[in-house]
C-alpha cells in the first residue's frame, strides 16, 4: 500500500500474502514506489532510440539505450548506413 508522509514523501507498506498474480503485481508496485521515492529517481532516463518508449536506470553514466543489443545496435546500424549511403553509388 502506498501512503503519503507528512514531509510530502511516498512510503510503501508491506502487503499480505495472496495468489501468485496478485503477489507479483504487489511486488512490481512496491518496486516502482521504491524507485520513485529513492535517491536514484533523478537518474531514470529515456531510451535514445527514435522508436523506443522505454525508460531505464543506467548502470553506467554514459549508457544511452535501454537494451544495447537491440536499441543500441539499431542506432549504430542506422549511423553506419547513413555514413555509407551513396558510397556505393560513386564510381571506383
Amino acid at each position: 500500500m502506498l501512503d503519503w508522509t507528512r514531509e510530502g514523501g511516498l512510503t510503501a507498506a508491506a502487503h499480505r500474502p495472496a495468489d501468485p498474480a496478485r503477489r507479483l503485481a504487489a511486488e512490481l508496485a512496491e518496486a516502482v514506489a521504491e524507485l520513485l521515492t529513492g535517491p536514484r529517481v533523478g537518474e531514470v532516463r529515456e531510451c535514445e532510440a527514435h522508436d523506443c518508449v522505454l525508460l531505464f536506470l543506467p548502470a553506467h553514466p554514459r549508457r544511452r539505450w535501454c537494451v544495447a543489443s537491440v536499441c543500441g545496435n539499431r542506432a549504430r546500424v542506422a549511423r553506419y548506413y547513413a555514413r555509407h549511403k551513396g558510397a556505393s553509388d560513386q564510381p571506383a
